[in-house]
């Protein structure tokens, strides 16, 4: 009976790491919004109703306020407004929603990533690298759940690795492979969203220069 369990653990793990592949592609190259946290889609459409009152680029009186409920005090309206201009939405307004609470454009653009802890937002950020880890991570986990199963038939004479035949091993590493895989995907989220945030505000600083 355990067996069963152990291979069921490691079909869920495989589904998982695979999934966060299939997460990563969905959020670059589709704007959905059911897939969009309940609290972003809220905010989105109370920001969009609220720029229709705007004219020529500045913020009304009404979409300040709406800015202050939403983000708090701290970030111009006017980086908000730039943020919901057609074509941009997905590229800024959702990153600006995602990091609300921790952006801060008094001054200098700062972003809180925990307590005492603020920088700015990095000028480049390349995802190719990140997502290869995403997708290396979930293919070990694959690897790991197929040796689950070679093992079980054929067993590795090699005494060095005899692990490779311990079930409780290859769930473990499955499930390594699979949250490393997940945690990879939420970081390039959090950096490219932070990188985001930061050329939009350059964008707004640079106009008036242009």
């Amino acid at each position: 009976m355990m067996i069963y369990v152990a291979f069921f653990l490691i079909f869920v793990g495989v589904t998982f790491a695979l999934h966060q592949v299939y997460s990563v592609h969905y959020a670059i190259n589709f704007e959905d919004e059911e897939e969009r946290p309940e609290r972003v889609n809220q905010a989105l459409t109370t920001l969009c109703d609220a720029a229709e009152e705007c004219r020529d680029g500045r913020p009304s009186a009404g979409f300040e306020q709406a800015v202050a409920r939403i983000f708090g005090g701290g970030v111009d309206p006017r980086l908000v407004l730039a943020a919901l201009a057609p074509g941009r939405r997905k590229a800024f307004a959702e990153p600006l929603l995602r990091r609300r609470g921790r952006i801060d454009t008094r001054g200098e653009l700062t972003v809180a990533h925990l307590p005492g802890w603020k920088t700015r937002p990095p000028r480049r950020y390349r995802r190719g690298p990140m997502l290869v880890l995403v997708m290396a991570c979930s293919l070990l986990a694959l690897f790991w759940g197929g040796m689950s199963i070679f093992t079980a038939a054929y067993p590795v004479a090699v005494p060095a690795l005899a692990w490779a035949n311990n079930l409780a091993v290859l769930t473990a590493l499955v499930y390594a492979s699979a949250l490393l895989a997940f945690a990879v995907s939420k970081l390039d989220l959090y950096l490219h969203d932070l990188q985001q945030i930061g050329r939009l505000n350059r964008r707004l600083h640079e106009a008036p220069r242009a």
